[in-house]
């Protein structure tokens, strides 16, 4: 790569400016020292508007950090303002469901019973009317009699009749009303509790009731029916023992070691009773 030889030319001229300004100070020492003053002046001008520069600016950083730490207070004022009043509407608003949800079980409820209510009356007017049409029919039945065109015995016998079918339905409405009819709902029917149906076996082409209870206590000894009491009893300690343990892990954190040992204790000791009866 070739070199510019002006370049080396320049620099060796810049060095002889040098040493001969140099030589001009050493020879004027008023010049040098104006010089040296004069470059101290500036030096230290420079240091000091380095220093207030970099002053300056740790200031500004200083002060937008201040800012930064105001907003993040603010921030989390305002974070903490927002997730109380978000708990409020929270609540509030569950507070509401539930209000709605009970006034529509009320409303529910007050609907049932103003048909239940309405039902009833209308059912006692129904009644009234047939008791008022009846009292016509028997006013009528009277008159005749009392005019001769209808016998005693007939007039009886009419206001006989329609006394009972008065009475009937009046017995039938209070019987239905008070045992047979729901409570609650109006066209409800209440059939009451009725126990659970045995299992039937065919025979033959029969039916026949077995009853499975009595089957077993009389074919089961009273070794193994005993024997199952004891088993059912040990497994229900087992189970709260274990129960018991597990939840006392999840306090202290301790393993449970001692729940594994007493499974096989659990098998030798649910039969113990018939063991022995065996032996």
């Amino acid at each position: 790569m070739a070199t510019n030889q002006y370049i080396s030319q320049a620099l060796a001229y810049q060095d002889l400016e040098r040493l001969q300004f140099s030589k001009n100070l050493r020879a004027n020492p008023g010049d040098y020292n104006n010089y040296t003053k004069d470059r101290v002046d500036q030096l230290a001008d420079e240091i000091y508007n380095r220093k207030r520069a970099a002053f300056q600016k740790a200031h500004i950083d200083l002060a937008r950090y201040m800012d930064l730490d105001h907003n993040a207070n603010f921030y989390k004022a305002r974070a903490g303002d927002v997730d109380r009043l978000t708990t409020s509407m929270s609540a509030n608003n569950e507070s509401v469901k539930q209000k709605l949800e009970r006034d529509a079980d009320v409303s529910r409820r007050q609907f049932e019973i103003n048909e239940w209510q309405n039902q009833n009356k209308l059912e006692t007017l129904f009644f009234l009317q047939v008791f008022f049409i009846v009292a016509l029919l028997m006013a009528c039945v009277i008159y005749l009699q009392k005019s001769g065109a209808m016998t005693y015995d007939t007039a009886a016998l009419i206001t006989i009749l329609l006394a009972v079918v008065v009475g009937a339905l009046g017995v039938y409405r209070y019987y239905y009303t008070r045992r047979v009819r729901d409570g609650r709902l109006w066209s409800r029917r209440y059939f009451g509790k009725e126990e659970a149906p045995k299992p039937a076996l065919t025979c033959g082409g029969g039916e026949i009731t077995l009853d499975t209870d009595a089957l077993l206590d009389s074919l089961l000894p009273a070794g193994v029916k005993s024997c199952s009491s004891q088993a059912y009893d040990n497994f229900n300690k087992w189970q709260d023992n274990l129960t018991d343990t597990m939840a006392a892990y999840q306090e202290d954190g301790k393993p449970p070691a001692s729940v594994f040992g007493k499974a096989g204790s659990l098998g030798g000791s649910i039969c113990s009773e018939l063991n022995t009866n065996e032996q």
